[in-house]
Parts: structure tokens; sequence; C-alpha cells
């Protein structure tokens, strides 16, 4: 049986996948033994343990997932994974940033179904004025068609009538209350939770690794990362394309296409029509009404997550949001270009196959 569990539990868009393509990498290199960090508990490999967490967050009706979200979940891949930790002969690393939105019931399924190996959980946390705007690029990677004036007003309802708290659907603000987060799973039964802060941009570059090492405190993790391969690499957007992609959903959805195509067509347009440009534009920031609340809400959180005692690896002005700056938010100019060069891409591969 296992020494111990670290659980990673993101939230989402706070360096998650490139934690765990690292880890990944790191086995498949056979620099770190795959018993700490399994990536084979199914017929193929992956890079987190989503699939066996969320069946058993399932099992316990403490997520809130669309229709068409996991709907092959079975309850074989948590006996899979649940099998893997028993079978471990030390300290194994799991990461799973669907776990950031459970319930209080549905952590306890999960540390309940890991015992009686003891749990240490490990939260990454990232300042609102990224995670907002990147939030709503990968809602649009999913292939969703609410409108960025949407989003961020539902965020701000959700925010002022607490309703996250009860609504299952609602998870944005579970995840990332940092402090309400961290006591939540401590609550349940974690016996740690440590908080690591996501550098600013322009830090060193292997410094949020670096952090995420000091945390984790697992044996054999280098202190230099590999580099990640670009194919497995997380691409991230610029607020122009991100507007464009919103565009294709709209008219895709229209079309009646369901979600995998929908994903599989932005693929495509990602890493064959966006990433060829040499000036792609700049990322999706927060509109100047927003960033204040965001400012407000990062003061209120940060002062929360310090009263609660919680360590915490890195810098908490990491977390700090500014109530001025550049907004971010792309032009009718900058759109076209984008969405131009999506439609290039289309007639050149059009052309492939005629």
């Amino acid at each position: 049986m296992a020494r111990r569990v670290v659980l990673h539990i993101g939230p989402r868009k706070t360096a998650t996948t490139y934690l765990q393509r690292i880890l990944q990498e790191l086995v498949l290199d056979g620099r770190l033994d795959p018993s700490v960090y399994p990536i084979s508990t199914r017929d193929r490999t992956d890079h987190n343990h989503v699939p066996g967490l969320i069946d058993l967050a399932r099992e316990a009706g403490a997520i809130g997932l669309q229709e068409d979200a996991w709907s092959d979940q079975d309850g074989t891949d948590a006996r899979a994974l649940i099998e893997t930790v028993q079978a471990a002969p030390g300290d194994v690393l799991l990461s799973a940033e669907a776990m950031s939105v459970l319930t209080p019931a549905g952590a306890e399924a999960v540390l309940a179904a890991l015992a009686p190996t003891p749990v240490d959980v490990v939260i990454t946390a990232r300042d609102l004025a990224r995670v907002l705007p990147s939030s709503w690029q990968q809602h649009m990677r999913n292939g969703n068609v609410e409108s960025y004036a949407d989003y961020l007003g539902l965020r701000i309802e959700e925010r002022d009538s607490g309703s996250y708290a009860t609504d299952l659907r609602r998870g944005f603000w579970r995840a990332y209350r940092y402090a309400d987060l961290a006591e939540r799973w401590l609550g349940s039964g974690a016996r740690t939770v440590t908080v690591v802060t996501v550098p600013r941009s322009g830090a060193d570059p292997h410094a949020m690794w670096m952090r995420f090492v000091r945390a984790v405190t697992v044996p054999g993790l280098p202190e230099i990362p590999p580099e990640i391969p670009e194919d497995r690499a997380n691409i991230s957007l610029t607020g122009a394309e991100t507007f464009a992609l919103y565009g294709f959903n709209l008219a895709a959805r229209a079309a009646g296409q369901g979600r995998r195509e929908v994903r599989a067509a932005h693929r495509a347009l990602m890493r064959k029509g966006w990433l060829e440009r040499p000036e792609r534009g700049q990322r999706l920031g927060l509109p100047a009404d927003v960033r204040i609340l965001a400012a407000r809400w990062s003061a209120e959180d940060c002062a929360a997550l310090a009263a609660s005692g919680m360590p915490i690896i890195g810098d908490m002005a990491d977390l700090a949001v500014s109530s001025d700056g550049d907004d971010g938010v792309p032009t009718a100019e900058e759109v076209a270009r984008a969405a131009g060069a999506a439609l290039a891409l289309r007639g050149r591969r059009s052309r492939d196959d005629d």
C-alpha cells in the first residue's frame, strides 16, 4: 500500500496541464517510476487522473457535469486507479483539476476511497486577472456558445449570490476562492493542504515547477523539468483567436455539430492555422469594470487565505489584481484577421483534398 498520496487538485488554468505533462514526460523518459505518477491505469496513457477520480465523484453525486461529458464512465477507471495506489510501494502523486469543484461530499468520497492511505492536498493558485479570461477561453475550446460578457456576468452573479455553494453546475467560485477550497478539503479529511502560487509573467520559466516540487516533497522529482514536446503542450490562444473561436462555435452549433466534432476542428485551427501566424496579438484581458471587481475579490480572497494559516509556497503578491491596466479585449480588425487565418486554413485543406 502507498505510504501516502499527494493529490494535486488544480484548479483549472493554474498551470495544471503544464505540471501534468512534465510528470508524464518524466515517466515516459524513465526518469520517474510509474508507481509514483501512474499514467497507464487504463488501456491508454493519460497525463492526469481525472477519469478515475471523476468516477468516484460521480458515484457520490457531488459533481455537476454536462450531459455529454464523461458519459461512458462505468466505475472501472476508479477501481483501476485505487488498485494502482494500493499496490504502490511509496509515495503516489495524483493530479486532477476537476477535483477543485467538488462539494464537501465529493471530497469526502474521494478521500474515503483512498483510505487508509493519508492524503496531502496541493492547490495551485493563479490571479483572477488571468484566470477569468483563460476560463472563458477554455469554455470556447469546449465548444460552448456563451459570450464573454455573459460569461463574466454570470461569474459576478454567482459571487454576489453565493449560488455556487449549492448549485453543482456552478463550480467556478468553489474552485477559485482558494481559502474556502483549502478549508473544504482539510475539513473533509485531508491530512494537510498546501497552496502554491503561480508566478507572474516574466518570472524564471522553471519557477512554477520548482515551487510545485517544494510543495509535494515527492522523492525523485528533478529540480529542472524536461522540455514538453509541442504536440503535448497546452496551447494558449490570443484574445482575437478566442473571439474567432466563439464565432466558429456559434456556426457549428447552428449546424448541429457535436462538441467532439467541434473540438477536433479547433485543434486543426490552433495548430495549423493560428500558431503559424507571426503576429497573433495579445492575450485576452478583463474589461475595466470587471477588473475593478476582480481587484476587490482578490484582496478579499488573499486576506482569507492569509488568515487561514495554510502553508503557502510562492509569493502571495502573485494573486493580487491591479484595478487598472489594458483590458486586452480585441478589436474587430484583430478578430477578423484571426477568423481569416481559420478560413485560409480550410481553403488550403480543401485544395489538398482535391
